[in-house]
C-alpha cells in the first residue's frame, strides 16, 4: 500500500500523490504537488469516483527497505519461528493487527536461509537410546523381544492352577478342554431319576431345555443382527416338528420361546406330548399351529427344529416318520435335532442335523449329531456322585457349551 502512486478524482477534481494508507473509508495521500512533504491528504471513499495506478516503485526503491531476519533460535510467534516484519516487535500484543500484508513477499531471495535437511536429521536421532531411557524413566519396564502371538482364546495374564482332586477321562471335552463323561440312555434316565427325586421338578427340566435351544436358533439365525427391531427384512422363519415323545415337549417348549421374540414360527404337530396341552392351546392363538402338517408350511424356511427323533418314537416308528425324512432330505433349511436318541438298528437313516442339543450329559452313541451342544438343565453336581459318575461343571458363565469328541482327556476334577 505504501509503496503505490495512485490518482485519484475526488468531485471532479485530480490529486496524484503516494498512497499511505487504504481502508474501506478512506485513503490517505502524501506527497501532493504543491504540498509540504510530510503532509497527508485524505479522500473519503464515497468522494473517489475513479481510482487507477500512475506508477509503480523500482526496484531499488524496494531493496532500499531494510529487512530484519530472525535467527533460529530467537522467540517464537504463534505460528513458529518464522520472521516478524520490520515494525512488529514479539513484546508488542498487537503484533498481528500490525502485521503488513505486503511484508510477507518483501523479503529478499539473497536472505533466505538454507532448505532444512531432514534426511540427514533423522539418521541422527537415535530410537532406540531414546527409548531405553523412556523406560528407565517409567520405572525400568523390560523390554519384550520376540514375544509370542497369543491365541484368541488365551489371556495375557496366566490362569490359576486347577484344584488337584481325583482325575477323571472323558468321552467328550469342551473348548476350555475341560472332560465331559458321556453316557447311555439307561445310565442317563438313571441319572435324571435321581434328580427328580432330589427335588428337581420335570416341567423345569423342559422350560430351561426349551429356553436354552431357543438362544441357540437364534444365535444361528443371526443374533441381534437378524432378530431385532431394526430388521427392515421378513422375520426369519422357524419350522418346529413335534412328536409325543420327550423331544417334542421341548420342541414345543422352544416354539413358544420364539414366537416371543419376534420369529414367524410354524409348528407341525404329528402328536401332542402329554402334559402340553396348554403350550399348544397359545401357539394355536397365536397362529403358530400348521393344521395341513407338513404341506402348510411356507416355501422358504430358515431352520428346523426336529423334535421327533426320540427313542420311543423311533422304535414304533409311525407312518408319518417316512414323510418327515423326506421333507427334511429335500428342503435346504439347515436343522437343530433336540436331543436325539437313536437306536442300533432303524428303517431308515434320519436326516443328517446340523446342529444338535443335548439335554444335561451327553450319550456315547449320540448318533448323526453334526455340531454337539450340552445343555444346562439344572442338575445337582451330587446326583452324578450318587451315580458315581465323574463330573465337573463345564458351563461357568454359560447355559449351553460346545462339545468335541476325542480320545480320552484326563484332568484334575475339583
Amino acid at each position: 500500500k505504501q509503496w503505490y502512486q495512485r490518482r485519484v478524482r475526488a468531485n471532479g477534481t485530480s490529486v496524484n500523490g503516494r498512497v499511505t494508507k487504504i481502508t474501506s473509508s478512506v485513503v490517505s495521500l502524501t506527497d501532493l504537488p504543491g504540498k509540504q512533504k510530510n503532509g497527508t491528504f485524505d479522500v473519503y471513499s464515497h468522494e473517489i469516483s475513479d481510482l487507477e495506478i500512475v506508477s509503480l516503485p523500482t526496484r531499488n526503491e524496494i531493496d532500499q527497505k531494510p529487512i530484519t531476519i530472525m535467527r533460529r533460535d530467537a522467540s517464537p510467534n504463534r505460528r513458529g519461528n518464522s520472521p516478524l516484519p520490520p515494525d512488529i516487535t514479539p513484546d508488542n500484543n498487537n503484533s498481528r493487527k500490525q502485521y503488513k500484508k505486503g511484508d510477507a513477499f518483501s523479503m529478499s531471495v539473497n536472505n533466505m536461509l538454507e532448505d532444512f535437511d531432514f534426511q540427514s536429521s533423522n539418521k541422527l536421532f537415535q530410537k532406540d537410546t531414546i527409548f531405553d531411557e523412556w523406560r528407565q524413566q517409567d520405572g525400568g519396564l523390560p523390554k519384550q523381544v520376540n514375544s509370542e502371538k497369543l491365541k484368541p482364546r488365551e489371556m495375557v495374564i496366566e490362569s490359576a492352577a486347577p484344584v488337584q482332586g481325583p482325575g477323571f477321562e472323558g468321552d467328550f471335552y469342551t473348548d476350555d478342554r475341560i472332560p465331559v463323561v458321556g453316557l447311555s440312555l439307561s445310565r442317563r434316565v438313571n441319572l435324571f431319576k435321581r434328580a427328580i427325586n432330589c427335588g428337581l421338578s420335570y416341567s423345569h427340566v423342559v422350560s430351561v431345555a426349551g429356553m436354552s435351544v431357543s438362544q441357540l436358533v437364534i444365535q444361528v439365525l443371526g443374533g441381534s443382527c437378524r432378530v431385532s427391531l431394526n430388521n427392515h427384512n421378513k422375520p426369519p422363519v422357524v419350522a418346529a416338528l413335534v412328536s409325543s415323545g420327550e423331544s417334542g415337549k421341548v420342541a414345543v417348549t422352544t416354539a413358544l420361546h420364539l414366537s416371543q421374540h419376534g420369529i414367524t414360527v410354524k409348528v407341525v404337530l404329528f402328536a401332542t406330548p402329554k402334559g402340553c396341552d396348554g403350550l399348544v392351546n397359545i401357539l394355536r392363538k397365536g397362529k403358530c399351529v400348521v393344521d395341513k402338517g407338513l404341506q402348510g408350511l411356507p416355501n422358504v424356511i430358515d431352520i428346523i427344529v426336529d423334535g421327533t427323533q426320540d427313542r420311543n418314537t423311533l422304535l414304533t416308528w409311525p407312518d408319518w416318520m417316512n414323510s418327515v425324512l423326506d421333507w427334511t432330505s429335500e428342503s435346504r433349511a439347515p436343522i437343530v435335532a433336540v436331543d436325539p436318541q437313536h437306536p442300533t438298528q432303524l428303517p431308515r437313516t434320519p436326516t443328517p442335523p446340523k446342529w444338535t442339543c443335548t439335554l444335561g450329559a451327553p450319550l456315547v452313541n449320540q448318533g448323526l449329531a453334526g455340531r454337539l451342544f450340552l445343555i444346562d438343565i439344572g442338575l445337582f453336581p451330587f446326583a452324578f456322585q450318587e451315580e458315581n459318575i465323574p463330573y465337573r461343571s463345564p458351563f461357568f458363565d454359560k447355559f449351553i457349551v460346545p462339545l468335541n469328541r476325542s480320545t480320552k482327556i484326563r484332568m484334575n476334577s475339583g
